[in-house]
């Protein structure tokens, strides 16, 4: 009797198949726009990306014909078969409304990147700057598109995406073309869609258009990025700074010396919870002032507890060969440091734990919150 009652309610949870024509045609005025659609009689067949038969209807709004998308019944498995809903049109109706804004305003988009994201079925318009005051050229492009798109008779959304280059963290052989990837990514989704609503991080203190908050947000990330690194420092007020390392204080971190003194550098952080970068690295090393550093936070060296002269840089970087095990970035490049001219291989990022940090200083590190 349980077991029946397990299986009635698993099916219940999951469907008993895949979704009807008229069913389709109900879930998308429901969920995506509540107008009138023609769908196809028939419906096609095709793999999806797990191996799954989707069912695919071919759709347009009534008075637009030009414009069709698909309404997918999507096949998967979890225990028992599901079926869900999904739609390309926010994609289609992305690529109309950028082609018409585009023809009206040659040159608009220029400085951004325009792609799809099949994953998502949307549009995907993306930039990376190379300053802070960049940041706001390009979300007053994003304002004027958006603006463009909240006029029109039809719904549409549209992905906004930023990132800073990260030239030395992120090097170019490291790069998959993924913004991502990249410390600094921060999106939002543009045209119709419920204000105040973060679509990235759901945090209802970004409020208002999707580019102010993307502005907001991009700004944010930069100075987060200048705090753990230690770089573009010169861009940033000291209380931006402040605010970046209060934003995230998770990442504060105790040291704790040799002798088993601990204490505190408030205004550092650690790029994870077991991992500093180079440019902390420095200013620990900097404030300990018993190893004898000399450089700046981009590149710089000191006195091991050994007595090795050890050299950190952001540009030890190679893009073949074998680093430690890879932190995500798909990557086969990787850091490295100089131990007596030495080269010791890293990871795919330029930053070090708590093990190499005594094994060179005699120090080791924890987050404060634990």
């Amino acid at each position: 009797m349980i077991l029946s009652v397990f299986f009635f309610c698993a099916l219940a949870l999951s469907g008993c198949g895949h979704y009807k024509r008229n069913e389709a045609a109900a879930w998308f005025k429901e969920n995506i726009a509540d107008e009138t659609i023609a769908v196809s009689r028939d419906y096609l067949e095709r793999k999806n990306e797990n191996g799954y038969t989707d069912r695919v209807w071919k759709a347009h709004l009534k008075d637009l014909p030009e414009v069709e998308f698909e309404l997918i019944s999507q096949a998967g498995y979890s225990l028992f078969p599901t079926y869900n809903m999904k739609t390309t049109y926010h994609l289609e109706m992305g690529k109309y409304y950028l082609s018409r804004y585009l023809d009206d305003n040659p040159g608009a988009l220029d400085s951004l990147e325009i792609s799809e994201s099949s994953y998502n079925s949307i549009m995907y318009i993306s930039a990376t700057y190379d300053t802070g005051n960049e940041i706001a050229d390009f979300c007053r492009q994003l304002e004027y598109l958006d603006n463009y798109l909240l006029d029109q008779e039809y719904p549409c959304q549209i992905q906004y995406g930023l990132a800073y280059r990260e030239p030395l963290t992120y090097p170019e052989g490291n790069r998959t073309g993924n913004l991502l990837y990249y410390d600094t990514y921060v999106s939002e989704t543009g045209g119709t869609v419920q204000r105040n609503d973060s679509t990235d991080s759901g945090d209802d203190s970004f409020s208002g258009s999707p580019s102010e908050s993307l502005c907001r947000r991009a700004e944010d990330a930069f100075a987060h990025y200048a705090a753990v690194y230690r770089l573009n420092l010169d861009q940033f007020t000291e209380e931006q700074l402040k605010d970046a390392v209060n934003a995230d204080s998770d990442y504060r971190f105790t040291i704790t010396r040799p002798d088993g003194t601990q204490l505190c550098y408030p205004e550092l952080l650690l790029r994870y919870s077991d991992e500093m970068s180079f440019g902390t690295l420095y200013e620990v090393l900097l404030r300990e002032r018993n190893y004898q550093v000399t450089g700046t936070p981009e590149h710089f060296s000191f006195t091991s507890v050994n007595g090795s002269i050890c050299s950190f840089s952001y540009s030890n970087y190679r893009t073949s060969g074998k680093g430690t095990e890879s932190t995500g970035t798909g990557s086969s490049g990787y850091f490295y440091y100089q131990s007596d001219g030495m080269e010791v291989n890293l990871s795919a990022q330029p930053l070090i734990d708590s093990e190499l940090l005594t094994e060179l200083t005699g120090l080791t590190f924890a987050p404060i919150s634990r």
